[in-house]
C-alpha cells in the first residue's frame, strides 16, 4: 500500500465532507469494509459481488459525484456517465448492413489498481490519484459492487477506446461501448475485425469473451444493448407488450396490484424507469 500524506487526506476530506479520521480508519483495513457474496445466473457461472459497507459506500459515492465526474470518459463510452444511455449507445448503429458486438471478459477484475491510478492525474482531479485508487479498489483491482467501479473502468479503458475508434474510422465503421459491451457497425466489415479487437484488448491487459461475440446481418434482429437498431431504435416487441399490459392493468386494477401481477417489475421505481426509457426512445 502507498502511504498517504495527511495533506492528501485533508484535501479529500474537505472536498467530500467526510472527516479525516473516518478516511484514515477505512484505509487501515479496507478489506474489512466489503461483504462478498455471489449472484446466481441462469446457465451462467455465478457473479461475485464485493459490496462496500454503508460507511465506505457513502465515501465512494461522494468521490464519484464530487471528484471523478470531473474527468470525462471517451466520447464513444456511453455507460454510467451523466447524459449517456443505452439509447445514445445504440443510435449510431441504425440502418447498417452489419452489426457486430464484443464483450470484455471480467471487465472490473481485469482493471487493476495500477491502471486506475495511471488513468487519473492530480491536475484533473485536484486530489491525489493514489488515494482515490486505494479507496476505490480491492485486492489490486476494481470491485464488482462499488459505485465508483463503472466510471473508473471507463477512464482506465480510455486508451483502448482510442485504438478501437481509430480502427473503426479506418474502415468506415461506427463504434460505441457501453460498460464491457463494444459494438461496431457498417455496410461492410473487415475480415480481420475479430482478431484486431482481440489484439487491441490484449495490449492493455484485457481479454475478449470469445463466446459472446455476435454478428448480426440486416435480415436478422440487430440488437445493441438490448435495443433493436435495424431501421430505428426500438424496444424489443416482447418488452413493448409487457409495458402495454402493465399500463392497462394500472387503469383497471390500480398501481399496487398491477406491479404485484407484473413479471417485468417489482417496484414503482423500476416501472417508472421503463416508462422513462420508452418515452425517451419514442422521442428520439
Amino acid at each position: 500500500m502507498i502511504l498517504q500524506t495527511s495533506t492528501s487526506i485533508q484535501d479529500l476530506a474537505s472536498r467530500i465532507d467526510i472527516s479525516e479520521d473516518t478516511i484514515h480508519s477505512i484505509l487501515i483495513n479496507i478489506n474489512s469494509h466489503y461483504r462478498k457474496f455471489s449472484v446466481r445466473r441462469t446457465r451462467k457461472r455465478p457473479r461475485w459481488i464485493n459490496a462496500p459497507d454503508p460507511k465506505l459506500k457513502t465515501i465512494q459515492k461522494k468521490i464519484l459525484q464530487r471528484v471523478l465526474y470531473k474527468v470525462k470518459p471517451h466520447p464513444d463510452a456511453h455507460g454510467f456517465y451523466p447524459g449517456k444511455s443505452i439509447l445514445s449507445n445504440a443510435k449510431p448503429h441504425c440502418k447498417k448492413n452489419w452489426v457486430i458486438s464484443f464483450d470484455v471478459k471480467d471487465f472490473f477484475p481485469s482493471t487493476t489498481q495500477d491502471m486506475v491510478r495511471k488513468s487519473l492525474t492530480y491536475e484533473k482531479l485536484g486530489i491525489d490519484p493514489n488515494l482515490i485508487s486505494q479507496l476505490c479498489c480491492l485486492d489490486g483491482a476494481l470491485p464488482q459492487g462499488a459505485p465508483t467501479s463503472p466510471h473508473l473502468a471507463n477512464l482506465a479503458f480510455y486508451e483502448c477506446d482510442l485504438k478501437l475508434k481509430d480502427f473503426a474510422l479506418t474502415h468506415s465503421l461506427s463504434y460505441t461501448r457501453y460498460a464491457d459491451d463494444m459494438t461496431f457497425s457498417g455496410n461492410e466489415l473487415p475480415d480481420q475485425i475479430i482478431e484486431s479487437v482481440r489484439k487491441t484488448l490484449l495490449t492493455l491487459n484485457y481479454q475478449l469473451a470469445e463466446e459472446k461475440t455476435k454478428l448480426m446481418g440486416r435480415n436478422t434482429q440487430q440488437r445493441v444493448t438490448g435495443l433493436h437498431v435495424n431501421e430505428r431504435v426500438l424496444l424489443p416487441r416482447s418488452l413493448r407488450r409487457k409495458i402495454r399490459a402493465i399500463r392497462h392493468d394500472i387503469k383497471t386494477i390500480g398501481l399496487t396490484r398491477a406491479i404485484s401481477k407484473s413479471t417485468l417489475v417489482k417496484s414503482e421505481s423500476e416501472l417508472q424507469g421503463f416508462f422513462a426509457l420508452q418515452s425517451m426512445i419514442e422521442k428520439a
